[in-house]
């Protein structure tokens, strides 16, 4: 249920505080949106974290919302106000903003039971992820190559940090 929650919080928020013109940022939405269904595809088998039903008939209903609502329209929200023309004291505020959102709501999906922690994963490292995910997400807006080198890149350090194999791929 707290999936569902979130989605409804996401849509309203996205319609208080996204610009309205979203076209623009269309292609990092659907980046960000195939980065988590790819994760899900991907490590179905060894999963690191773990969407639960937590309430709902199966886990995918969770695994979509996020994945079709959650990551779009927060990297919508996330980007129509972006403080692109300011300096990097206020993106870095900026990006911490949305940092400490996440966290907050991971932390109270974890205690609520909707996500696990699998094969080493915590808190910590969503913290780290999620850091690298909004950078990604900001320079894809603007460099889509450079931002799927850096997925590349960073997907390819988590792989060896948490042994993700090859033959626990699906």
């Amino acid at each position: 249920m707290i999936a569902i929650t979130y989605s409804v919080l996401w849509i309203i928020a996205a319609f208080k505080f996204a610009d309205r013109n979203w076209m623009p940022y269309y292609p990092t939405l659907l980046f960000a949106a195939l980065g988590n269904a790819l994760y899900e595809v991907i490590c179905f088998k060894y999963q690191l974290w773990k969407m639960e039903p937590n309430g709902l008939p199966v886990a995918m209903i969770p695994i979509l919302l996020l994945t079709l609502i959650g990551m779009p329209f927060s990297t919508w929200i996330y980007l129509s106000k972006y403080p692109f023309e300011k300096g990097l004291i206020p993106q870095s505020l900026y990006i911490a903003f949305f940092v400490a959102i996440y966290t907050l709501l991971e932390f109270l999906s974890v205690k609520g039971g909707a996500i696990t922690y699998h094969h080493n994963w915590n808190l910590f490292w969503s913290v780290l992820f999620v850091i690298a995910m909004f950078n990604i997400l900001r320079i894809h807006y603007q460099k889509p190559v450079i931002a799927l080198i850096l997925s590349v890149i960073f997907i390819a350090f988590l792989c060896l940090v948490f042994d993700v194999t090859l033959d626990k791929m699906k």
